[in-house]
């Protein structure tokens, strides 16, 4: 919880949010926040202790990890709780048992309803409430995941389909090709033949045509130099 009365400022995670982008030797000194708030009466909620280990890693975990505070900003409610412990351990150097005391102790003094109860009500409140939000998305996105999935499906069958089409039209003209490459290497064998005959009758004939003419011209020279 939060009130500009209390002198918390509008932007009551600036110690979280300056916490992603220190050196990775400095990180690994953080311990988990929740792990420190977790109620001792339950075993700790892997989900809840490790909500973003599946989320990538580097700038882009920064990034999301920013976006997941500011929703807990959003949440945060007035007056002092979890939250307000949660990141002035944050700025004292980390959420170590040392520090959450005395943020602890130091912040009864700004808000007298302060109780450890009060610590494991809020701090469950807020898990809930992120879990929640984090399960709404994540199924967003798993029908969003869900569509795709098969919207690839129709297209990769539709593909498919096309392409046997295709294929069968590419083999019957494959199959037409081959006949008509027989054919045209079979041409000279079906005409060649009746050419060579048209050939022949045409020598044939003109060889007949020229022999008579030869006759003629013999008779015709006999006229013309025998007769008066």
């Amino acid at each position: 919880m939060s009130d500009n009365n209390d002198g918390f400022g509008m932007d009551i995670l600036k110690g979280l949010k300056r916490v992603l982008f220190t050196s990775s030797a400095e990180e690994k000194k953080v311990v988990s926040p929740n792990a420190e708030i977790s109620n001792p009466r339950q075993s700790p909620d892997p989900a809840k202790l490790h909500a973003t280990e599946n989320l990538p890693v580097g700038p882009e975990l920064n990034d999301v990890k920013l976006r997941v505070y500011q929703l807990l900003e959003n949440m945060n409610k007035p007056g002092v709780d979890f939250f307000e412990v949660w990141n002035a351990a944050v700025e004292m150097g980390g959420p170590n048992s040392a520090n959450i005391k005395s943020a602890f102790t130091s912040l009864k003094f700004a808000d007298k309803s302060l109780t450890k109860a009060k610590l494991q009500e809020t701090a469950s409140a807020y898990m809930s409430g992120l879990k929640t939000v984090i399960e709404t998305e994540s199924q967003k996105r798993l029908e969003e995941k869900t569509r795709l999935d098969k919207e690839r499906e129709q297209v990769k069958s539709s593909l498919v389909s096309e392409i046997s089409a295709l294929e069968q039209q590419i083999a019957v003209l494959q199959e037409r090709l081959a006949i008509k490459k027989t054919e045209l290497d079979t041409i000279n064998d079906k005409y060649d033949p009746k050419i060579s005959e048209i050939d022949k009758k045409i020598n044939t004939g003109k060889q007949s045509v020229n022999s008579v003419l030869t006759e003629m011209q013999q008779v015709l020279d006999i006229i013309n130099k025998d007769l008066n």
